[in-house]
């Protein structure tokens, strides 16, 4: 194997060491960390041309099968090799746990991570769509932690077991020497849901030995790893050596809210992305003649709100308003074009709630009785000004 690699992915410490409630093939485990890796990219601003859809409740990403088959999928039936580690990937999940300060009990979350895997071999492109949940992707984010995955590694590897345990060993490297509890390390590997390699002796005859075995037999290029367990003790004893020092440069990822400047307009890559896929829903649903212009209405609306909201801005909450405006016909010019909202009048929750019913039930004389042109404009309903409704 060539000397130089360099070719490394970055996952988040947090989610490398989550618990799984199965364990994981290689096959499974190295494309995950494809598409971890994919999610990673659109958030540090480095690429988004593979992700299909960014909206409030998930992003699907897309991974070329082309790709899949060279890498991952190896001998005989690939068709049946792709089916069969879709219809795995579908089934996992991933669950944090949390011991309680002031008591025994014990605080979980389990979340199914891939809701959704399609893949169409008549389609153009031949891409598998892998949807992951926001609560997901959003654990994969926050990456000011993180361990760095030497990719040539990954596919030397002989087991997912083993790709696994190099995720945790070096999501811990940074201090050469720590200790897992057994039960929690099987619970890493997805065994203690399984109930799996319950007794020690097997675990470390079938697991842990001959991954750390595998690992070590690359040592030049990464990590060495040595361990040990007193009898009579269920804490594993670990020490890292690493071989190959690397660079760990802050990493910074893009924010949803960030503030479009008014002047350049320039939205993020995110941005763009979430701007993007509220087009393309609604677009289902109605006809759109000019996206472009949308486009452009859109980022005029939310420089607006941002201006004008005194509150902390929620980006997903106010392309949700504008998304349903568009598909009930009623999104037709960009408010903040027309309407640049009196300095005296600022966005408030309560109004802008109260506006919003009496709208929705067509109540437009009493909106103008009981609010001022100023206050409509401010909380977003501007457009109520230019409608040929009788007052």
């Amino acid at each position: 194997m060539n000397q130089e690699l360099n070719e490394l992915r970055i996952v988040n410490k947090q989610f490398s060491v989550g618990e799984y409630d199965q364990s994981w093939s290689k096959i499974e485990r190295y494309l995950f960390i494809e598409i971890y890796d994919t999610v990673k990219d659109f958030f540090m601003d480095r690429a988004d041309e593979k992700i299909s859809e960014f909206g409030s409740n998930h992003i699907t990403v897309k991974v070329p099968v082309k790709l899949i088959r060279e890498k991952f999928l190896n001998g005989g039936n690939k068709a049946r090799q792709l089916l069969d580690v879709a219809d795995s990937l579908s089934k996992k999940r991933v669950g944090f746990t949390k011991k309680a300060e002031k008591s025994d009990e014990i605080g979980f979350r389990f979340v199914t991570m891939f809701p959704q895997i399609a893949y169409n071999p008549d389609s153009r492109n031949q891409e598998l769509f892998v949807e992951i949940h926001s609560s997901v992707y959003e654990e994969m984010v926050p990456i000011e932690s993180y361990c760095q995955l030497e990719l040539k590694l990954l596919s030397e590897f002989t087991s997912g077991n083993t790709i696994r345990l190099y995720e945790i060993f070096k999501s811990h490297s940074f201090r050469t020497q720590f200790s897992i509890w057994f039960d929690d390390l099987r619970g890493m590997l997805g065994f203690r849901v399984e109930g799996k390699y319950t007794e020690w002796k097997y675990f470390n005859a079938k697991v842990l030995k001959p991954a750390i075995q595998n690992i070590n037999s690359y040592k030049e290029y990464d990590i060495e790893v040595s361990y040990k367990k007193i009898r009579g003790d269920d804490r594993i004893d670990f020490h890292i050596t690493s071989h190959k020092k690397r660079d760990f440069n802050p990493v910074a990822v893009l924010n949803l809210n960030q503030t479009i400047n008014p002047e350049t307009r320039e939205s993020n890559r995110i941005q763009r992305k979430y701007i993007e896929t509220v087009i393309e829903t609604c677009a289902k649903r109605v006809e759109i003649t000019n996206k472009g212009e949308l486009r452009e209405w859109i980022v005029s609306d939310i420089i607006n709100q941002q201006q004008n909201t005194d509150t902390e801005f929620n980006w997903k909450k106010a392309l949700n308003e504008i998304s349903k405006q568009i598909r009930f016909g009623q999104y037709t010019e960009p408010y903040c074009h027309k309407y640049l909202p009196d300095s005296s009048a600022k966005f408030d929750e309560d109004i802008y709630q109260k506006i919003k019913t009496l709208e929705s039930r067509g109540y437009y004389k009493k909106i103008k009785d009981m609010f001022t042109e100023e206050q409509i404009i401010a909380n977003r309903f501007g457009f109520i000004l230019d409608r040929c409704q009788p007052w």
